[in-house]
C-alpha cells in the first residue's frame, strides 16, 4: 500500500513526517511476470509489519514477477523459515520460493534472515540466495525492501530499487500553504515535507547522492531555481534571472545542473557547473528549447525543442558540439528521460492525447499507457519502472508503469493533487 500525499510562509522548512494513505489500484500486468512463492516469514510477535507482504508487493510492482496469492500457497510447507515440502510448492508453478524468519537478537534489534530456493528443473532444492541483517522495528519496512532488492537482483542480475525514495509536488486548494514539496519511500511510506509554500513549487530533481533536491520556486511571484539539502534544510538559490528559470536536471556525475533559461532572449538550454561556479549556454536557436535531461554517462543532453515545427526530442553531444533529432514518430514528443542501462528513452508522446511511451534506439515508439493526460515521467534508477503524473477519476495523481508495459497501477489521492514525481537514486548500502 502506498501513502496519501497531501499539501501545505513561503518556504517554511519542515521536519515532521506526513502520515496519510494513498491506495494503489492495480490496472494490469499482475499475471504476466515470473511466478514466485513468497511465504509469510516466521516473525517475533513484537514485529507487526508483515515482511512477506511488503516483499510480494514490491516484486509485483516491478512488472517482472507474479507472486502467487498467499491463499493459494500450500500450507505446512515451511518450517523455521525454510521450505520443507518442495514438491507441494513447485506444483504451484512458481519458479522460486522466498521464505524467512525474523528473530530478536537484542533490545529492539531483530535479525531478518531469508532464503531464496529454486523450485523447478536443475535449480529444484538449490539455495539460490541466503542473506541476513539486523533491523529495528522502526526500520523494518526498509529491511523488507532490502529483501526485495536482493531477490530482484538474484533473479534478474540487476539491482533492485525498492529502497529508493521519490519526490513530488502536492497542491491542496484552500489550504494555508497549498503547495508542498514532499519526499517518501518509493511506495509512499515515510513521507516527509521538504518545503511548504503559498506559491507554486515545480519540477524537483534529485542529486546523484540522494541528499539534495533542485526545484523551481515561485515564492517571490517569479520563478527561481533552488538547491536544498533534505537533511540539513539548507538551501541555495541557483538562478533567478529575468524571465524563465525552469526544469533543473542533475548530471549523473554530480558536477552540473542543466536547466532552461530565457535570460538571453528565447528559452535555451544551459547548465550550471558546480565546480567552476558558472553558467554555460548549450543551445542558441531561434526556437523554444526546454526540458533538459542528461544521458547516463553525462556526455550528452536530451531536450525538447520546437526547432522542427512541433515539439520533438533532440540530443546535444558535448564531444562534438552537434545536435541531432531523436524522435520522428508521433505528433509531439516531450519530457525525455533516459532509461539506465539502455539506449532507450521514456517520453510523453502525443497520440490520442498525451501518453507515456518508450523510444528505442532505432527510433521506434512503444506505448506504455492508455491514458490521455500523462506528464512528468521519471524512471527508476534500475530502469525497471516509470512513475508519472496523470488524471484519474477527475483528479491529478501519480501512476506507475513498468518499462516493458507489463505492470500498471494508479495511485489516486483522496486529498489534494499530486504532480511532478522524481525518482531518487539507488542507495549504496
Amino acid at each position: 500500500m502506498l501513502k496519501r500525499f497531501f499539501a501545505s510562509i513561503a518556504f517554511l522548512l519542515a521536519a515532521t513526517t506526513a502520515n496519510a494513505d494513498l491506495q494503489i489500484e492495480i490496472t494490469g500486468g499482475i499475471n504476466e511476470g515470473h511466478k514466485i512463492a513468497v511465504y509469510p516469514f516466521t516473525q517475533n510477535p513484537a514485529v507487526k509489519l508483515d515482511v512477506a507482504s511488503v516483499v510480494s508487493a514490491d516484486l509485483m510492482r516491478s512488472g517482472k514477477f507474479s507472486p502467487i496469492a498467499s491463499s493459494a500457497l500450500p500450507q505446512g510447507a515451511v518450517a523455521n523459515g525454510s521450505i520443507t515440502n518442495l514438491d507441494a510448492v513447485a506444483a504451484t508453478g512458481a519458479e522460486v520460493a522466498v521464505s524467512g524468519i525474523v528473530n530478536e537478537v537484542g533490545a529492539n534489534t531483530y535479525n531478518v534472515e531469508f532464503v531464496v530456493t529454486g523450485l523447478q528443473g536443475a535449480n529444484k532444492g538449490k539455495v539460490l540466495a541466503h542473506f541476513k541483517g539486523n533491523s529495528s522495528v522502526a526500520t523494518m519496512r526498509q529491511a523488507a525492501h532490502r529483501v526485495s532488492d536482493r531477490v530482484y537482483e538474484v533473479f534478474t542480475g540487476q539491482k533492485g530499487c525498492f529502497r529508493t525514495r521519490i519526490a513530488y509536488v502536492v497542491y491542496k486548494k484552500g489550504a494555508t500553504f497549498p503547495y508542498q514539496l514532499m519526499t517518501a519511500d518509493y511506495d509512499g511510506y515515510n513521507e516527509t515535507p521538504i518545503v511548504k509554500s503559498t506559491q507554486p513549487v515545480m519540477t524537483p530533481a534529485w542529486s546523484p547522492d540522494g541528499k539534495r533536491l533542485a526545484y523551481v520556486s515561485f515564492e517571490k511571484r517569479t520563478p527561481a531555481i533552488f538547491v536544498q539539502d533534505i537533511y540539513s534544510k539548507k538551501r541555495t538559490k541557483l538562478s533567478s534571472f529575468s524571465g524563465l528559470n525552469s526544469s533543473p536536471s542533475w548530471s549523473p556525475d554530480g558536477t552540473k545542473i542543466a536547466m532552461t533559461l530565457s535570460k538571453d532572449g528565447q528559452p535555451d538550454i544551459y547548465y550550471y557547473d558546480l565546480n567552476a561556479s558558472k553558467f554555460v549556454r548549450v543551445t542558441a536557436n531561434r526556437a523554444i528549447d526546454t526540458e533538459p535531461t542528461w544521458a547516463a554517462d553525462s556526455k550528452a543532453l536530451f531536450f525538447t525543442s520546437e526547432r522542427g515545427g512541433k515539439a520533438q526530442i533532440y540530443k546535444f553531444d558535448f564531444a562534438t558540439s552537434k545536435t541531432e533529432r531523436v524522435t520522428y514518430q508521433g505528433a509531439r514528443n516531450l519530457s525525455a528521460k533516459s532509461i539506465p542501462g539502455t539506449n532507450s528513452l521514456i517520453v510523453i508522446t502525443q497520440v490520442n492525447g498525451f501518453r507515456v511511451a518508450r523510444v528505442d534506439a532505432d527510433g521506434s515508439i512503444y506505448m506504455l499507457t492508455t491514458s490521455s493526460l500523462d506528464e512528468s515521467p521519471s524512471v527508476a534508477p534500475n530502469g525497471s519502472m516509470v512513475i508519472y503524473s496523470t488524471v484519474y477519476q477527475g483528479r491529478k495523481g501519480l501512476a506507475l508503469v513498468s518499462a516493458d508495459g507489463r505492470f500498471k497501477a494508479n495511485l489516486p489521492s483522496s486529498s489534494g493533487e499530486i504532480s511532478a514525481p522524481a525518482w531518487g537514486p539507488l542507495l549504496s548500502k
